[in-house]
């Protein structure tokens, strides 16, 4: 048994990243892996904010989000300093998710056998 940790750092209106990471989470759990965390970076953060305006064309990502952690207990953490540059709050954010910094992230890491990455950064 493996266990993983995703990294992501795109917007929920490139919801194509999440609808992978979430569709790939499901793979990693059926194969009885062990998903250590989910962890966004950068403009990521926005994916952890619940009241987000997603039109009538776009998936509520952080709905889905919400819903894959919450129903795999699988923690979900922004981190604390692009959370602290864009404003938000962690009472905005979707159940179940919490601020952190990238030392905690280091421990997911370090702790994990395989960490994948959606994004390019900041």
């Amino acid at each position: 048994m493996a266990k993983y940790v995703f990294f992501i750092s795109t917007e929920p209106y490139k919801y194509q990243a999440v609808d992978t990471l979430v569709e790939m989470g499901k793979a990693v759990l059926r194969k009885g892996n062990e998903i250590g965390g989910i962890f966004f970076f950068g403009t990521g953060v926005y994916n952890l904010k619940k009241e987000i305006s997603c039109g009538t064309s776009i998936r509520n990502i952080p709905e889905k989000i919400e819903k894959f952690s919450t129903e795999n207990n699988i923690p979900v953490a922004g981190c604390s300093t692009w959370v602290s540059i864009t404003g938000l709050k962690e009472q905005e954010f979707i159940e179940g998710a919490t601020e952190e910094g990238l030392g905690d992230f280091s421990n997911w890491a370090i702790n994990a056998d395989k960490m994948i990455v959606f994004g390019a950064g900041g």
